[in-house]
């Protein structure tokens, strides 16, 4: 007959003890968060709090789910969540930082079948109206873009369910179309990484002001802004305007055909050298050709000349100054 030493059932008991708190450790790892949340792994432990949220009326009503038969229930269709493990992420527990109470849950799901990647959220009735759905949800579209490097995210909701799109669309989600989701009409939301839309002329002025005109004693408005045939085109990343350009009928001598001049092209420091000012490029250039525009042109800085270089644009004539901003070329490119 074998025998264990105490001293072997001491090891044992130790490994077992540190065993079950690394994986509690892990399991509470803050995997984003803000001032007033934190994101975390779902455990088994959470089953309480997803009976709680499934057996509520108020909450299953917009979302097409059953109530758990009972508390096991809920606790098994947690010990099967097999997300993390298949793709890395997925729905998480949103916890009060104060606290560490639980307050619902947040985060990113991947389709089988189609491979797109949808937000969703959930959260008890006491905590609704009070922002934590929207903190959570830019917490979570965040880190699918900057973490996963998604290049989309996506989301749907039912039609009537006017809370949740109001949190979608604060995200910086944008109606795409209409759906029919477990037999009932609903809505699909979309957000890229960088969204690029047209805006007002007054929405370009600040990114104008703090890049193109910081400490220089020149207008952030342009001539031409508010002119019916300008374009004015921003770019969005999770709701936040980081990148601006403007396109005005306006002719330069030096160039033939249908003519558009960029003007107060601009990208927030954090976003330049990611490719805003190509995407902004390209979406213009494909609304320009529909209105028959065959010549884009610019008055480029020096230190951006490269950058229309690799755009296709050509230099055009001699360089001149520009009070306060320095030397300038007439770049422009052949776009039909």
């Amino acid at each position: 007959m074998h025998t264990i030493s105490l001293v072997s059932m001491s090891f044992i008991c130790i490994f077992c003890i540190f065993y079950y708190f690394r994986q509690k450790n892990s399991n509470m790892e803050k995997i984003v968060q803000n001032d007033a949340i934190y994101l975390r792994k779902l455990s088994i432990s959470d089953g309480k709090y997803f009976f709680e949220l499934n057996n509520d009326p108020k909450v299953l009503k917009f979302t097409g789910d059953f109530p758990f038969f009972d508390l096991d229930a809920a606790k098994l269709f947690l010990s099967d969540y097999s997300n993390y493990k298949r793709d890395g992420y997925g729905r998480w527990a949103v916890c009060l930082q104060k606290n560490d109470e639980f307050i619902g849950w947040c985060g990113l799901r991947k389709s089988q079948e189609s491979g797109l990647v949808d937000i969703g959220f959930r959260f008890y009735t006491s905590y609704w109206g009070k922002g934590y759905a929207t903190m959570a949800a830019r917490l979570c579209i965040n880190y699918g873009f900057e973490t996963l490097e998604l290049s989309q995210i996506v989301a749907n909701t039912y039609i009537e369910n006017l809370a949740s799109i109001r949190v979608l669309e604060k995200c910086g989600l944008a109606f795409n179309k209409n759906i029919m989701y477990d037999g009932r009409e609903a809505v699909f939301y979309t957000i890229d990484k960088i969204m690029v839309k047209e805006i007002g002329a007054e929405e370009t002025f600040p990114l104008r002001a703090s890049i193109l005109r910081n400490n220089i004693p020149l207008p952030i408005s342009f001539e031409g802004d508010n002119t019916p045939t300008t374009i004015h085109l921003g770019a969005y990343s999770v709701g936040e305007l980081v990148g601006v350009c403007s396109f005005m009928k306006s002719i330069s001598p030096l160039v033939q055909g249908n003519q558009y001049q960029l003007r107060g092209m601009a990208t927030s420091e954090d976003f330049q050298g990611k490719g805003i000012g190509k995407l902004m490029l390209i979406t213009a250039i494909d609304m320009l050709k529909n209105r028959g525009v065959t010549t884009l042109w610019c008055k480029a800085r020096e230190i951006a000349v490269a950058f229309y270089k690799k755009q296709g644009f050509k230099i055009i004539g001699n360089p001149f100054e520009i009070k306060y901003i320095g030397s300038h070329y007439i770049m422009f490119k052949k776009i039909k």
